[in-house]
């Protein structure tokens, strides 16, 4: 079951034309279909923590996702381009999430590597960030 919280930072991200057109692979959650072609984008949930107010009622929510554009390739100049579209689109963004209204969302940190196959003939992209998405219950 996907929450609230990561089916909003998906929608943002698979609903915009632009990042689409760099990212025409696709956006999905945790993993992309096998022989998916890139650059496609991949939204983990990392962390996750219910926030509580003194009445023990819950506050808010706060949740950390890995958004990163992944492509097969030696160049990363396609992740990081389809990785900078997702930073504009959810940098202080102000996502519509079924249930709750958002509060914040922020980068804490970039991530890139570079992921070599088993056979070892084929390099994969990573490029994006661990985004922060804080959501209070309506």
């Amino acid at each position: 079951m996907s929450s609230p919280l990561a089916a909003a930072v998906i929608a943002k991200l698979a609903n915009d034309a632009t990042l689409t057109s760099l990212a025409p692979g696709g956006v999905f959650r945790d993993v992309a279909p096998q022989d998916t072609t890139g650059p496609y984008m991949i939204v983990t949930q990392m962390a996750h923590e219910d926030v509580y107010q003194q009445v023990k009622a819950l506050g808010f929510e706060s949740a950390l996702y890995l958004v990163k554009a992944v492509q097969s390739s030696t160049s990363a100049s396609g992740a990081m381009a389809a990785a900078a579209r997702a930073h504009v689109l959810l940098q202080s963004a102000n996502l519509t999430i079924t249930g709750f209204n958002c509060m914040d969302v922020r980068r804490e940190e970039r991530v890139e590597y570079v992921e070599i196959d088993d056979e070892g003939d084929r390099r994969f992209q990573h490029r994006g960030g661990m985004y922060r998405v804080e959501a209070s219950p309506v």
